[in-house]
């Protein structure tokens, strides 16, 4: 029996390319935000109120299809990062890893219910013993909830795998389960294994991202900048997404009840709100790490740029860059993608690009301190009106932007 051992990568270029796999489902998550978004809205008894040709059946039935069409990527958001991160770091067989993945993360909260069904903890429907061990329905299995922490290990070690099984020669009795199949057969060996683990060790990854989200937290209204300027200086080095899916979907980000349930990470407390009939207004405390903190810097600071670059040239030269920039400020102001500009004057001005970064923090304390509650992901104009403009106005008489 032999297996071919994959070419091997530096820790940092493991990262980066950990950091790229994110983009997959967080894409997605950007575009069911803005449906579920659209959808509650414009559903919602005071829009409805306010224009009542939107109560029309016909249309509410479209609003409502879109926030259930919205929310799916928010309920099966760790099953999606454990398929995303073996597809994106295969080098081949893709499709395989990306299967395994799925059974890997599967077979391993199979196993954590194992693990608490012989313990006496499982079965129960206890609200009071469900909260106390952090038990969840995960694909309709009661587990301990990793979130997406969890199924980022899940992923990684199943991808680990991947590169060192998917090429193994099995004896020829057993060469049918050879090659590519072999992948998701030890998958669900080893994942077993690390899911009677799980509840052993989890309580001490939920201490430390407790103590990042409380540090940050503790921080107050420099916590926002904190972020937002890390998120600026580890996006040239691929690194951002990171410490992005970490306040997002983790402890870090927060944990609040929202409808009866428990939810953790900036943005999945804010489309819980969104999701929930009985939330008037959103989070300050889930928004301040969200869309509204990029805004200043993304339709007012970059476009600002993008101009001055154009004014600062010699004038021989600005037809030249005007396509580049014009195009530049479309991605930034519409697609919320920024990297098009920042990387204009990153490499020619980098003492430059770190007051970008640190203005870009500011913007997101100086929104927390205003008190603006406009969440999702990308700080562009869609989230803006969307999120912003659209959100109607509460009982208190406050916008819930």
């Amino acid at each position: 029996m032999t297996a071919k051992t994959a070419p091997k990568v530096t820790l940092w270029e493991f990262f980066q390319q950990l950091g790229k796999t994110f983009m997959l489902p967080v894409a997605l998550l950007s575009f069911c935000g803005i449906m579920l978004g659209i959808g509650s809205s414009l559903s919602s008894h005071d829009v409805i109120t306010l224009i009542p040709v939107l109560g029309n059946p016909v249309l509410q039935a479209i609003f409502t299809w879109m926030s259930k069409i919205g929310s799916f990527a928010f309920s099966f958001l760790p099953v999606m990062f454990c398929i995303a991160i073996p597809l994106g770091l295969a080098r081949e067989n893709k499709g395989v890893a990306a299967f395994a993945g799925f059974v890997g993360y599967a077979v391993m909260n199979l196993a954590v219910n194992f693990w608490l069904t012989n313990k006496g903890i499982l079965p129960t429907t206890d609200a009071a013993v469900l909260k106390a061990n952090n038990i969840q329905s995960i694909l309709g299995i009661q587990s301990i909830d990793t979130g997406i922490l969890g199924a980022v290990i899940a992923g990684i070690i199943v991808w680990m795998l991947h590169e060192r099984f998917h090429n193994i020669r099995l004896p020829d009795a057993l060469a049918f389960f050879g090659g590519t199949r072999f992948v998701p057969i030890i998958s669900s060996l080893v994942m077993g294994l690390v899911g009677l683990v799980i509840p052993l060790v989890w309580p001490i990854f939920a201490m430390g991202i407790s103590g990042l989200g409380h540090m940050i937290n503790s921080a107050g209204d420099f916590g926002p900048m904190l972020f937002g300027t890390g998120e600026r200086l580890l996006l040239p080095f691929g690194l951002h997404h990171i410490l992005v899916a970490l306040i997002r979907f983790t402890d870090a980000g927060g944990t609040q009840e929202v409808c009866g349930q428990t939810v953790s990470g900036a943005l999945t407390i804010f489309q819980a709100q969104l999701s929930c009939p009985t939330t008037h207004g959103f989070s300050e405390s889930a928004t301040r790490f969200l869309s509204q903190g990029k805004m200043p810097a993304f339709l007012g600071g970059l476009p600002g740029a993008a101009l001055a670059m154009y004014h600062c040239a010699r004038p021989e030269n600005r037809h030249k860059i005007k396509g580049l920039l014009i195009s530049g400020l479309i991605a930034c102001v519409v697609g919320g993608t920024t990297e098009p500009l920042e990387f204009l004057f990153l490499f020619v001005a980098p003492v430059l690009y770190v007051i970008h970064a640190l203005l870009t923090g500011l913007g997101f304390t100086v929104m927390s301190v205003l008190g603006v509650t406009i969440g999702n992901t990308d700080g562009n104009i869609i989230d803006f009106v969307v999120f912003g403009i659209c959100m109607v106005c509460q009982p208190s008489g406050t916008w819930c932007q």
